[in-house]
């Protein structure tokens, strides 16, 4: 059992990092083999679910190196996947320097906002589960239309909020599967429990391009 381990931990660990860098499933195996340069059937080992393989060490590096992440996470021996950059040399400090660039960059569009994270699918596509979202806290009220945050039924959710004249207003989300909710007044919306945390500004998330 002990053997086996580090391959399961990779196995789910790959398909973790694939499944966040949005690769379809249909695409996971073409895709790491285009990564390392092996064939695809050599890759569908790895994938393997009674039996997966562990990859040689030249495609392992490539690997890793194409999907940004630490060599020991993939094995289950580190608790971090990203991979860190050095904090001294010369590509290190390059890394630090567009880091900073980007951070620097985010506070001066976002300022009055605080970083909050969807959780759920009521949004996606265009806020999906994970994506770290700016919500602008300076408000308990809707002021006019746009996508807010808003406690409900002792639970955050995100919503589409859209006045309408002669019926009140209406919470929806863009992933068709959920209905919308029409609150009539401000009585309406105490009787439910409705309370307004802030307004969503923006959001950020990581997009990966795979090879078609």
């Amino acid at each position: 059992m002990q053997k086996s381990a580090p391959k399961t931990e990779f196995r789910e660990r790959l398909i973790a990092r694939l499944d966040q860098a949005e690769v379809p499933i249909n695409k996971r195996m073409m895709y790491v083999s285009e990564l390392t340069g092996r064939a695809v059937q050599t890759v569908s080992r790895w994938f393997d679910a009674d039996g997966p393989g562990l990859p040689d060490l030249e495609s392992y590096a490539r690997l890793c190196e194409g999907l940004y992440c630490n060599a020991d996470w993939m094995l289950g021996l580190a608790t971090t996947p990203s991979l860190v950059p050095e904090s001294h040399g010369g590509a290190g400090n390059e890394t630090v320097a567009w880091m900073v660039e980007l951070l620097d960059e985010l506070r001066g569009e976002f300022q009055d906002c605080e970083l909050m994270r969807m959780s759920g699918d009521e949004m996606a596509p265009r806020i999906r589960d994970g994506d770290h979202m700016f919500v602008s806290r300076g408000t308990e009220k809707v002021f006019g239309n746009g996508i807010y945050v808003i406690e409900w039924q002792d639970r955050r959710v995100v919503r589409k909020v859209e006045h309408r004249i002669g019926q009140g207003v209406v919470l929806s989300c863009e992933n068709p599967q959920y209905a919308e909710c029409m609150v009539k007044d401000a009585a309406a919306a105490r009787r439910m429990g409705l309370r307004v945390v802030g307004k969503v500004n923006g959001i950020i998330r990581a997009v990966h391009f795979w090879a078609h």
